[in-house]
């Protein structure tokens, strides 16, 4: 037998186990739904007779208060206007069960509702005839006719006949939902039996279904998957046995003279390919290594041209302004024709001063052109806080002298020892003295304190000066920051705290602002101590 036949029958067999199963599902779930939907409605509509039937008692009691206290105009309406809305809604529910109703004597049924409701309305509409007659005996001020008028035609007359039809309405539903809940208990009963009657046929017509195309189809298809996933990890020897003169069969019979085919076809090629890879891997060694030395010259040029690009335009940026006023100067000086030489000398002095600021400006942007291009060496080697903090207070003590300020250090008597080198982080130091003597009040204390905290050194110094604004920490270490908006604008072109904070990375150290609650700026060094391990 040809596979297409044993599909075919399969396939056949599949389809009528499908279709058993769906006519037995469609046919419970077409009960159930139309079970539910009719529940559903009776037990809409009990819900809404519970609320006619309280509105009814709240009309009654308004005619009643009427006859009692007065005439209530607003509540009365609003009572007859929800116990008409609840009459209306009823109407309404039993003409949607109606339309779906399949049984002509459910929906004969229905209508019979539909008239009570209808006495109801005519009910009522007496009960407000007698409601306006009451009215008008108690304006009149008859109010003993009045009270025998209530107690006759609505105590009891209409009251009566009202609870009558709402009572019969009520029984007629709870009568209905005890008969369909008694319906679908019956109909649950009768769906499982004919579920459990579907399932031997089922399970017989799927079990034959499945020895079939197990025995015809997937053992010889598992057989073939097999043999080529052992084909695709190169194992050329898996055989697959041929079962049978049908599609499969052939099948089984071409896969094994391809894997014979492609066993000697790859004994010829490994030689070849052995040769090749030789060949590739050198040539592909030789590539990469050429490409990763033209690699670092590339980066290594447009490092070199980025640092000289910035570096020629900050220096032409912070050259033009000092130039320009040393060549002012020299012209007004050259334009004097008194041959008083004091004024020549102050021009001249100033020129000096100017150059000399020039100088340093030149030999700050060196010193950043030289460290960005890698050419300033650090010397890494124990050294003492201690004697780093006296040396920079060395050098910075003229210009403190000059504006009598006081440097009061205050360092412990233990050694504080670091890896580093000790003139770049005793040029770090003057750096900061520097920047907080020309900022501090003339006669006032500069204090710089040393501690070791854990395993790092700790440099503090604070000077009672204008401090720095909250936004500018994260930026007076920029080169040729100088402050914006700040007592610290416009003083220096602030190249020492980004050459400070070079030095201190060299030194896997840290340099920052510290805020403080008073005024006055604190900036801090923090560097690695040097311990044993170390």
């Amino acid at each position: 037998m040809r596979i297409h036949t044993k599909i075919m029958i399969s396939h056949t067999v599949l389809a009528a186990t499908i279709m058993l199963s769906c006519a037995g599902a469609i046919h419970t779930q077409q009960v159930a739904d139309n079970t539910r939907r009719h529940l559903s409605a009776s037990y809409e509509q009990l819900r809404n007779l519970d609320l006619i039937a309280i509105a009814a008692k709240h009309y009654l009691e308004q005619i009643a208060e009427l006859v009692i206290i007065g005439p209530q105009g607003l509540e009365m309406e609003q009572a007859r206007k929800v116990l008409s809305e609840h009459l209306a809604r009823q109407q309404a529910l039993i003409a949607d069960e109606v339309d779906w109703l399949a049984s002509e004597e459910e929906r004969i049924e229905e209508l019979r509702e539909v008239d009570r409701i209808e006495q109801i309305v005519v009910v009522l509409g007496e009960m407000d005839a007698v409601y306006a007659q009451l009215a008008e005996e108690i304006a009149q001020g008859r109010r003993e006719q009045a009270n025998d008028l209530y107690r006759d035609e609505i105590e009891h007359r209409l009251d009566e006949a009202l609870s009558a039809h709402i009572k019969a309405l009520v029984a007629r539903e709870v009568k209905e939902v005890d008969e369909i809940s008694t319906e679908a208990a019956r109909l649950s009963q009768v769906s499982a039996w004919v579920t459990l009657g579907l399932l031997p046929i089922v399970a017989v017509l799927g079990g034959f279904n499945i020895l079939m195309l197990n025995r015809t189809v997937l053992r010889p298809v598992t057989a073939l998957a097999n043999a080529a996933d052992a084909v695709g990890r190169g194992d050329l020897s898996s055989m697959v046995e041929a079962g049978g003169n049908d599609e499969l069969g052939n099948l089984a019979e071409r896969f094994n003279r391809m894997t014979s085919e492609i066993s000697n076809q790859r004994s010829a090629l490994e030689g070849i390919n052995l040769n090749l890879e030789a060949r590739v891997s050198r040539r592909t060694a030789e590539l990469r290594a050429r490409s990763a030395e033209l690699e670092a010259a590339n980066e290594r040029l447009r490092e070199l041209n980025a640092n000289r690009a910035r570096f020629f335009a900050d220096l032409s940026h912070e050259l033009r302004t000092p130039l320009t006023i040393l060549r002012g100067q020299a012209e007004v000086a050259l334009r004097r024709s008194d041959r008083n030489p004091e004024p020549l000398r102050e021009t001249l002095g100033s020129i000096v001063r100017k150059a000399a600021e020039m100088g340093r400006l030149v030999e700050d942007m060196l010193f950043l052109a030289r460290s960005e291009h890698g050419s300033i060496g650090v010397e890494m080697k124990p050294v003492v806080l201690q004697d780093v903090i006296a040396d920079a207070l060395l050098d910075s003590r003229a210009l403190a002298r000059d504006r009598r300020i006081i440097l009061s250090p205050m360092q412990p008597i233990e050694p504080i020892m670091v890896r580093g080198d000790a003139d770049r982080l005793r040029q770090a130091l003057v750096i900061l003295l520097d920047n907080a003597i020309k900022f501090a009040p003339d006669g006032s204390t500069i204090r710089i304190t040393l501690e070791g905290a854990g395993e790092r050194g700790l440099i503090r110094v604070h000077d009672d000066g204008p401090g720095f604004l909250a936004e500018e920490t994260g930026m007076v270490f920029s080169r040729f920051y100088c402050g914006q908006g700040s007592a610290r604008a416009g003083h220096g072109v602030g190249l020492g705290l980004a050459i400070a904070k070079w030095i201190i990375e060299r030194h896997a150290g840290a340099i920052g602002i510290e805020r403080t609650s008073g005024t006055g700026a604190t900036v801090y060094i923090n560097v690695p101590r040097l311990t044993e391990s170390t």
